[in-house]
């Protein structure tokens, strides 16, 4: 073969790839940046830390999958240009909008409809379908909203204690439970979001459906059952994984239960959900084949059917782009990355200038301090690292204050100057029935404050454990306004950071100890007087702190 042959072939060769580039281009200026940021952030957690490895995965089997549908002739050219649209120009809001915005599930979620909008324009819908596993096994990657989690796993977290406190018990150790926190000996664990298992759950759902589709079951009810148990696997898992470390701690003291010997509980908890996947599938296909030949129907030794043979690709059948079409949507990327760094927010309003300490006086009006002889309700989660999910407050303070007729008012404040959609204040609620508090009489009302610009929107509650029932009063202010829970905060922290700013946060709690018969509206009336007494010494040299002015 000579020169002059292969000459008409190379530069068409060449162009081929071409448009292929500038879309790997246009995907890489919009997601490596994101993706540091994850693997630096939620994906550098223990809670999301199988995303990547999701995301890896979903790519790797993408790959292979196209390959397979390249080799059986499956790659069809009949484009959807209005759905392909359509889900390109989802994709590229949810990215612009989630990245500037710091909407993590957005954010990384965008790269979903994306691909499937370029499928949609250049190869059509019967391809795409083709290819919707790879699409619906990087929604496993998505991290999902903390209040979501928090709403999640709060069960999880209190079945895997119950489960590990009863069994543990059986076995004679000395060992008790509140809430979400268990005692053994003299230490004290905490069952965080992370031991709950709705990340393992995630993780091993995934897995499951990944295994399940490599090996092509042929029988629905097989793959159904197998899906569906890998919840309780899940859990029980997790449930192990929790005793390991109670007995770790109870013999090897609370260093080695929080260091290396708690990331091997990690690999234990894969190690015995892996096993009992594999034992389950196993017993499944021993209860099939026994029922296929009671019913005397025969099972051979490939259970699996063979793809008839489809149509061989020609030259026409090529997985090559529309170099148009390639340039339009690298240049929508591209212009999407702009559009994100008009819409971060940069006016940051931080109204608190020093520590809670050095703000909040020790004595003021008819209240002053005293040491407090009750252990308070914490606010957030102490694991000794920078601001996160868990760990969103950049000061916190409890104290507690008598008045003159020796009546007892417990305060906890807790700021943090940024509030994003994921590091965001804690609602008391959260934080009472963690601790193994049970709630009633939740209610909204109206406060009135002195030097308030409005009426400040506050939360009641009693809150009972045991012995110990507590009347609580609160209030959260993002920014100038008052949120009624996590959508509301989200949605406050959206529509500010779309006005431009970053808000600050508190968190205001008042609550008081009821004796036996006490009357719970006199315990509210009190926490009023008390707050706006606070309001009252906290103005002058910190206008805007607790509440607008």
């Amino acid at each position: 073969m000579t020169a002059e042959t292969l000459r008409p072939t190379m530069p068409e060769q060449r162009f081929s790839g071409l448009p292929w580039l500038l879309l790997v281009a246009g995907l890489a200026a919009m997601y490596i940046p994101s993706f540091v940021d994850l693997f630096h952030g939620v994906w550098g957690t223990e809670r999301n830390a199988h995303g990547p490895i999701v995301l890896a995965v979903a790519c790797c089997y993408m790959f292979v999958r196209v390959r397979q549908l390249r080799e059986e002739g499956l790659i069809e050219r009949k484009p959807a240009p209005v759905l392909g649209g359509l889900f390109l120009l989802l994709g590229l809001a949810c990215f612009v909008l989630g990245r500037s915005q710091t909407v993590l599930f957005m954010e990384a979620g965008s790269l979903i409809p994306i691909l499937i909008g370029i499928v949609l324009l250049q190869f059509g819908l019967r391809t795409c379908r083709r290819l919707w596993f790879a699409f619906f096994f990087m929604m496993f990657m998505v991290p999902l909203p903390a209040s979501v989690v928090d709403l999640l796993t709060q069960p999880l977290k209190i079945g895997v204690s119950f489960a590990s406190e009863l069994i543990l018990r059986e076995f004679g150790y000395p060992i008790a439970r509140s809430g979400v926190i268990l005692y053994i000996g003299p230490y004290q664990l905490l069952v965080a979001d992370a031991c709950a298992g709705l990340n393992s759950l995630f993780t091993l759902e995934a897995l499951g459906l990944l295994y399940m589709n490599l090996v092509r079951h042929q029988s629905l009810f097989r793959n159904l059952v197998l899906a569906v148990l890998i919840v309780p696997i899940s859990f029980t898992a997790n449930t192990v994984r929790v005793m390991v470390l109670a007995l770790i701690t109870f013999y090897m003291g609370d260093a080695a239960g929080q260091g290396f010997l708690h990331g091997f509980a990690g690999m234990l908890l894969f190690l015995v959900a892996l096993g009992l996947i594999m034992a389950l599938d196993g017993a499944l296909r021993w209860i099939a084949v026994r029922y296929a030949l009671w019913r005397g129907v025969a099972v051979p030794e490939a259970l699996q059917r063979q793809r008839a043979g489809g149509p061989r690709p020609d030259d026409k059948a090529k997985f090559t782009m529309n170099p148009g079409l390639a340039t339009v949507v690298a240049l929508l990327m591209v212009a999407s990355v702009g559009a994100v760094q008009l819409l971060i927010p940069h006016e940051v309003n931080v109204v608190k200038k020093g520590k809670f300490n050095d703000i909040i006086p020790s004595r003021f009006g008819d209240w002053h301090e005293v040491p407090s002889p009750f252990l308070q309700v914490t606010v957030n989660v102490e694991d000794g690292t920078d601001r996160s999910s868990d760990q969103p407050y950049d000061d916190v303070l409890a104290r507690t204050y008598v008045n003159g007729e020796g009546q007892m008012v417990m305060l906890a404040l807790a700021y943090a100057s940024e509030q994003t959609q994921d590091v965001k204040i804690h609602l008391p609620e959260v934080c009472y029935v963690a601790q193994g508090f049970s709630l009633k009489g939740q209610k909204r009302l109206a406060l009135e404050m002195p030097g308030a610009k409005k009426g400040v929107m506050g939360s009641q509650f009693i809150a009972a454990h045991q012995n110990r029932v507590e009347a609580v009063t609160y209030w959260v202010r993002i920014g100038d306004g008052f949120p009624n829970g996590g959508l509301a905060a989200r949605l406050k922290i959206f529509e500010d950071g779309m006005a431009g700013r970053v808000s600050d946060g508190i968190l205001v709690r008042a609550s008081t100890l009821l004796e036996e018969n006490g009357s719970q509206s006199e315990a509210f009336s009190l926490q009023h007087r008390f707050l706006e007494d606070l309001q009252t010494a906290v103005r002058a040299s910190s206008p805007g702190l607790l509440v607008p002015v």
